[in-house]
């Protein structure tokens, strides 16, 4: 059986990318993994002492300014895990996840350094301790596959201006994670999805229907607890869940929250790193409304003077 948990960052800044990540697990019966429960001797909720690994809503781990080492621990912890080894740079990160280019993820004019490297100083510490970077092994389920999708500024835009609508660039991102995980369906393995909902969304039908029109889809209930549906083709199957704070309840959808925020907040680094070296006092921002705002005021001459027109680092909406 084959168990997927899907969440995104960043739907709502004007700056920075719409990141969206699969993490799939794969086990040898019908029983849902348990993150916490199976693995509880190296896991455990964000705010433990006890030296586990966290893995939770990765706005629970990273708040008020901490907890970006356990975050970035995690999501290197869910890479190493699918088999991908340990990135040492972003642009490493990004092709284990099978996220494209540095240049795909639209990160080109803000790298003065060449590729970041990763992990940050407290991560390197925290994975040189046990149990990570192994805590996410040891259950009778194995982690099989991290993937996540990178929507830059230029884009999300372009993407805006083509059907109008934010949810349906977000829906797209979530599209082609769930297109990958149909295709891999194509070997009889029944393929369980579970994702944060997409907003205050609670009907998807539509959009499915669209994204696959020669596929069968079953509707189940549409609701705010839950919504769900079936995809079905000759010999394969994929049930989808959409649920309200599936980052919360599901484990595998709380290493998704957390790989798609590290992504985000590592292209965020070397956004602000670029800027706040050239503007003197400048301080960086994470790119949510009012303050984006303020950093757009400060950069927005220089951005105009190299050519880079807003549409190309800051997103209409």
């Amino acid at each position: 059986m084959r168990w997927v948990g899907i969440d995104e960052a960043g739907y709502g800044p004007n700056l920075g990318p719409l990141v969206l990540t699969a993490v799939t697990a794969e086990a040898p019966d019908d029983r849902a993994p348990d993150v916490w429960g199976d693995l509880a001797a190296t896991v455990a909720r964000a705010g433990d002492t006890s030296g586990r690994l966290w893995v939770d809503d990765s706005k629970a781990i990273l708040h008020a300014g901490k907890g970006r080492d356990r975050l970035e621990v995690a999501c290197l912890s869910a890479v190493a895990a699918a088999g991908r080894g340990i990135p040492r740079s972003l642009g490493g990160l990004l092709t284990a996840l099978d996220a494209g280019t540095l240049a795909e993820a639209e990160l080109s004019p803000w790298l003065d350094g060449g590729d970041p490297e990763l992990p940050g100083h407290g991560a390197r510490a925290l994975l040189d301790r046990a149990p990570a970077p192994r805590a996410l092994e040891g259950a009778s389920w194995r982690i099989a596959g991290v993937r996540s999708v990178v929507v830059g500024p230029a884009r999300f835009n372009v993407g805006l201006a083509r059907s109008g609508s934010k949810a349906k660039v977000h829906f797209a991102a979530f599209a082609r994670l769930l297109g990958a995980l149909w295709d891999r369906a194509a070997d009889g393995v029944v393929t369980h999805v579970r994702s944060d909902k997409h907003g205050g969304r609670h009907f998807y039908l539509h959009p499915l229907r669209e994204a696959f029109p020669d596929t069968w889809i079953g509707q189940g209930p549409e609701g705010p607890a839950l919504s769900r549906y079936s995809l079905q083709g000759p010999g394969r199957r994929l049930e989808l869940s959409l649920l309200p704070r599936a980052d919360v309840e599901d484990g595998l959808v709380a290493l998704a929250s957390i790989v798609s925020k590290t992504v985000r907040e590592c292209w965020m680094d070397a956004f602000n790193a670029h800027w706040t070296a050239r503007i003197p006092g400048l301080r960086p921002t994470a790119g949510y409304p009012v303050d984006a705002a303020r950093f757009r005021r400060a950069i927005e001459p220089e951005c105009l003077a190299r050519g880079l027109d807003p549409s190309v680092w800051w997103r209409i909406k």
